[in-house]
């Protein structure tokens, strides 16, 4: 990886000034007011990791709510909606312009991840806002590049990547429809991170405020041989070098000016893009046909036999970008994967519920109250997105247990959850 550098060009939550933060939270909340910003979100893969069968974003982590991954989500888009109405238009406002919501499924997936939304009324959002899409699939090939028969009359194929959403986006209508709604900005994510903070005002104020094309959130490596890629510059452009690529000795190099690890800046999939470059990368993905390949026993008409997948990655269109933008987050407060089976002593159901569990013990403890219970104490994302407006719930207050009606809003979901 010689000709990779080092990519210093970071913003860093921690060391915002006051008028920064207000002013792009400030110019986010404005955005999202108006209708100008959009959730992407990428929900293809199945729960088979974890054990279970179901699209993955149904999964249950155990929180005492039992809410699934994508309620989670879904109820942080309702409370930042209203947030951002309640800040453009003055307290209690009505929502003038819901936050669009392209969930991307898969052919195995997309069924069930709608019946999961109509089972659970669209965990009160607007059916209208939501717009489900599928990603493509690509023939899988032998290593000598025939493609491969999964029956005497059917291709076998895979799904394309996560990359694919380009040319999903653009297929399915999304980004037509993107455009006659007058979104201009996009927060993308992947379905697994159980603290994902949905359309974050500070982060979509900070990206329009530079004029981004594309950025990411990020997260300061946990240790320098984990297993993510990395945010460096090539020649004049910004890419992600998967760790793979990386030589372990320079993977650990640390920068003797600050003592942090040169490489520090992990992809952890939390993107932002402009519908402009969401439409061009699409355009460029189309013309180029270029892919990744991927050695894997393929299931055909014979039997499991050894092929390639293709596959794009959705981090293969930064470089192609004139303006990127990273901003390092918290990753206690923005980032808990759900990836390994429950009792892994990482990425697991187990951890993402206790990130989730001691976050909001921090914001009650913030706004003056106390937890007695050991595990800590679960605040819906209807009540609260960030921590805000906890004071009158938590001030003097002692919560024993880590479920409390009071901090749990006023959905019928949050009353008693179905487990499915």
């Amino acid at each position: 990886m010689t000709s990779a550098r080092l990519w210093q060009d970071v913003t860093k939550l921690k060391d915002l000034t006051e008028d920064n933060r207000t002013s792009w939270m400030q110019s986010g909340l404005k955005l999202i007011a108006e209708g100008k910003v959009a959730v992407l979100l990428l929900a293809g893969g199945q729960g088979t990791r974890l054990g279970s069968s179901a699209p993955k974003g149904c999964y249950d982590i155990g929180l005492p709510s039992h809410k699934s991954l994508f309620q989670l989500q879904a109820e942080r888009l309702i409370r930042v909606q209203q947030l951002a109405a309640d800040a453009i238009y003055g307290k209690d406002s009505a929502i003038r312009h819901p936050i669009r919501w392209y969930i991307m499924t898969s052919p195995s997936t997309d069924a069930p991840t709608q019946d999961h939304f109509t089972k659970h009324q669209h965990f009160g959002l607007d059916p209208s806002q939501l717009f489900f899409f599928q990603q493509g699939q690509l023939p899988c090939l032998t290593p000598e590049g025939k493609v491969i028969m999964a029956s005497s009359h059917r291709l076998a194929s895979a799904p394309d990547g996560n990359g694919g959403v380009y040319l999903a986006l653009a297929k399915s209508g999304a980004l037509a429809d993107m455009q006659t709604h007058g979104v201009e900005a996009v927060d993308c994510f992947a379905v697994d991170n159980a603290l994902i903070k949905s359309a974050d005002p500070l982060f979509i104020g900070h990206c329009h405020s530079q004029q981004t094309e594309c950025g990411a959130r990020v997260v300061a490596k946990a240790y320098p041989e984990e297993k993510v890629g990395v945010f460096a510059r090539r020649g004049a452009h910004v890419e992600v070098v998967e760790y793979s690529e990386m030589d372990p000795q320079e993977a650990a190099s640390v920068d003797p000016g600050t003592g942090e690890l040169r490489y520090a800046w992990s992809n952890v999939c939390m993107h932002f893009f402009t519908t402009h470059f969401l439409v061009s990368m699409a355009d460029r993905l189309q013309q180029q046909g270029r892919y990744h390949i991927a050695h894997k026993k393929i299931p055909s008409k014979d039997g499991p036999v050894q092929g390639v997948k293709l596959e794009l990655f959705i981090f293969d269109t930064f470089p192609m970008a004139q303006r990127v933008s990273l901003m390092e987050v918290a990753r206690g407060s923005e980032f808990a994967p759900v990836k390994n089976a429950p009792g892994s002593a990482s990425d697991s159901p187990d951890t993402a519920r206790q990130a989730i569990l001691s976050l909001h013990q921090r914001w009650v403890e913030e706004a003056g109250g106390s937890v007695a219970a050991p595990e800590g104490v679960e605040v819906s994302p209807l009540v609260s997105y960030a921590g805000e407006g906890l004071f009158e719930l938590c001030s003097g207050k002692t919560f024993q247990k880590s479920f409390d009606l009071s901090l749990q809003g006023n959905s019928r979901e949050d009353q008693a959850i179905p487990r499915s």
